[in-house]
């Protein structure tokens, strides 16, 4: 019992502080000076990595969080029937545990109980469980197969995220809620099985619907179909429901839908076409994040945002139509998307957020409207194509490296409200060789233009803008 450090509760019964010898068969004791061992601390045996299995003994009824986390080696572990708690990330890490069997008196499995336990192939699960929480069994990548009992109540977010093997899952007749990304990453998850007359789901040939709050959870990565008609019982796109569903070319919407979750479209590269009903009233970020064969995109005409990295590395996307009723550009919601030739921004738009259109190679000329009150850094950094920027009044800055890395930009209409510019806004912009800097401009950073080597300032007689042309020796010339 050397190897061992305990301590004693309250209630007079004994803990198991940690584990200090080097053993790898380990049988815990259910007693110290008399006393029944009931609790297996916190961490007590985590990150031991040469325990191979582990007996625990009948004394016990609660396991610690983290309590084996990590333990890489371990490959058995045996859970006595009088165990009714298992803390939060308890086995999390034990990539060489094989089975479990949860023992009845377990109410909830929590938080990251045994994600990342690679190798775990075999689960048993108790029907007096209510709760499986998030991640509980994310990175499961061995599970092909787990019968969910019949009293669950409740699937946290991510529960089985990356269980990359798991093949069927059925949905018990008690179970109300499953959390977003449940079931994201499961790639061969092609059967989902639903009692008849669920209260809440429904599987529509293998996609799982909540019927009760209208929400298309998950559609399966074995469903070759190339194109898809969302059901109009549908209200909702749930969070990664179709992310990196590769075989998918074209999606239609009912008026029914009102909301595409973040992610929805992640990664669908060979999406094609995207026709979104004027129903849909938000869009959330990521929705269609890396879709790279993306060429056609319809917007409801009632869209006021789009929403961040929406539509990042869309790469084959030449043009898109923005409503009119956009007010707001999102951080990165065009990055990457180096086909984008053309584009209008809408008269209503008020803010661009940074980085909206880094990347944007191939487009060669932009005209910024006079609603336009705020700008983000960045947000035409690397667009290598740009030629030509129409500035309207109402932009007062000219924010940090809008305009970096514009290889080809040659003609810039600053307003006349401009009174600041900032930090690389012109960087490494090699071909702009003339540019006029407003009366009202108080301020411009140091290397606003560094690298502009044939760049020519046109300046008001006692202005800002010529003391700051003299100070850095750039060529100037008055108006």
């Amino acid at each position: 019992m050397a190897d061992y450090l305990f301590s004693i509760r309250r209630d007079g019964t004994a803990q198991l502080d940690s584990y200090e010898g080097k053993d790898s068969q380990i049988v815990i004791p259910d007693h110290y000076e008399g006393k029944p061992v009931t609790v297996i601390a916190d961490n007590a045996f985590s990150w031991l990595s040469g325990i191979q299995s582990v007996v625990i003994p009948e004394t016990v009824v609660t396991l610690g969080e983290a309590a084996f986390s990590w333990c890489e080696s371990l490959v058995t572990v045996s859970i006595p029937q009088t165990v009714k708690t298992i803390g939060e990330w308890c086995f999390i890490g034990c990539s060489s545990l094989k089975s479990v069997s949860v023992p009845p008196l377990v109410r909830k499995i929590n938080y990251s109980t045994f994600q990342s336990c690679s190798s775990l192939s075999t689960v048993y699960l108790p029907d007096s469980l209510h709760l499986i929480g998030p991640e509980a069994f994310a990175e499961c990548r061995s599970l092909r197969f787990i019968t969910l009992p019949k009293n669950l109540a409740e699937l946290g977010e991510n529960a089985f995220a990356s269980c990359d093997a798991l093949t069927s899952i059925n949905i018990p007749s008690h179970l109300q809620k499953i959390g977003s990304g449940a079931f994201s990453g499961c790639v061969a998850l092609s059967s989902i099985t639903v009692v008849p007359d669920h209260p809440v789901f429904m599987s529509d040939d293998n996609v799982l619907i909540n019927r009760k709050d209208k929400r298309l959870i998950f559609y399966p990565f074995e469903k070759h179909d190339h194109d898809y008609i969302v059901p109009d019982t549908v209200a909702v796109i749930d969070e990664e429901a179709f992310a990196n569903r590769v075989h998918l070319e074209s999606v239609t919407f009912p008026d029914s839908v009102h909301v595409i979750e973040q992610k929805a479209f992640y990664g669908c590269k060979n999406l094609k076409s995207v026709y979104i009903p004027d129903s849909v009233t938000r869009i959330s970020p990521n929705a269609f994040h890396g879709c790279s064969g993306l060429q056609e995109v319809r917007l409801p005409e009632t869209l006021t945002s789009i929403e961040y990295s929406v539509f990042y590395a869309c790469a084959s996307l030449a043009s898109i139509r923005l409503p009119d009723s956009v007010r707001f550009i999102s951080s990165c919601a065009f990055s990457g998307c180096s086909s984008l030739q053309s584009l209008r921004l809408p008269e209503s738009l008020v803010e661009i957020g940074e980085s909206a259109f880094e990347g944007c190679r191939s487009l060669e000329e932009i005209t910024l409207p006079p609603s336009l009150k705020t700008l983000g850094p960045h947000i035409f950094g690397s667009c290598s194509m740009l030629e030509t920027v129409t500035f309207n009044s109402g932009v007062k800055t000219i924010p940090a490296m809008m305009f970096s890395r514009c290889e080809s930009l040659n003609c810039v209409n600053l307003p006349d409200s401009l009174e600041e510019i900032g930090s690389e806004a012109f960087v490494n912009c090699e071909n702009l060789i003339s540019l006029v800097i407003p009366e009202r401009v108080s301020f411009i950073e140091p290397d606003a233009f560094s690298e502009c080597r044939h760049l020519m300032l046109f300046v008001y007689p006692d202005s800002y803008g010529k003391e700051y042309a003299e100070e850095r020796d750039i060529l100037y010339s008055e108006i």
